[in-house]
Parts: structure tokens; sequence; C-alpha cells
């Protein structure tokens, strides 16, 4: 992702990286990487999906992250209860134990978060760019 926005002047046409790789499950909220004012859009976001289950922003981050580019990513938060964390991104990583349900509330989730980022007329609030 580096190389994609090596300048300022790229960072800056990205408004917001949304991530959802940490598996399957239900999508509960986004980690929030220690971004306060970002939580606090977030919040007002999140607050449709409550009766899909999402529930919460967490202000603090994930720890292992896709976004090393310095912009203001985040990724969300799953449920893990029918998922093992032993064998994903593994060769017994199989569709199978995928759910249609979390899949299709999943793609709801990301589709209104994006929906959310790309009508708002404030950007993203970023931390201090890398």
């Amino acid at each position: 992702m580096k190389q994609h926005f090596a300048t300022q002047t790229a960072k800056n046409q990205l408004d917001v990286y949304l991530n959802d790789d940490p598996g399957s499950g239900k999508t509960l909220g986004f980690y929030m990487e220690n971004n306060r004012a970002a939580k606090a859009m977030f919040d007002r976001w999140l607050e449709p999906l409550k009766e899909l289950g999402a529930t919460r922003n967490i202000i603090e981050g994930i720890g292992s992250t896709d976004n090393d580019a310095g912009l203001p990513g985040f990724n969300v938060i799953k449920d893990f209860d029918s998922y093992d964390a032993r064998t994903r991104h593994t060769n017994a990583d199989y569709p199978e134990r995928m759910s249609e349900d979390e899949l299709r509330e999943s793609a709801i989730f990301m589709a209104t978060f994006a929906y959310q980022a790309a009508m708002t007329d404030e950007k993203v609030p970023r931390t201090a760019i890398k």
C-alpha cells in the first residue's frame, strides 16, 4: 500500500480505508486505532446498524493491520464464535465455514460505512500521518 500513497498529495486523495480482513463472524464495529475524533463520527454511522448486531466501535487498535501508509484506516471487529482462529489464512480455511447471513450483514455494514464516508461533507479525521 505504501507505494500507492508515497506522497502527501496521494494520501490526501483517500478519505478513509475500511478493512474487513479478520475472517468470518458477525461484524460488531471498528477498531478506531486511537482516533477519538473519527470514533465520534463512526459511532453516529453505527447507530442504524445496531439491529444487525453491530454494537461498538472501540478506541483501541487491532495491533496488526494492512494499513501502514499513514492513512485513516480502520479494521472491523468480528465475533469469532464459530470461527477457528488457528485455521484462519491457512489451507484449512474453507468457504464452507462461512455463514451466508454473516457475509450478507458484513456487506451491508461495509456498504453503509463506505456510503456515509462518501456522502459526508467533513473529512474523516486523521491522526498523525506517518
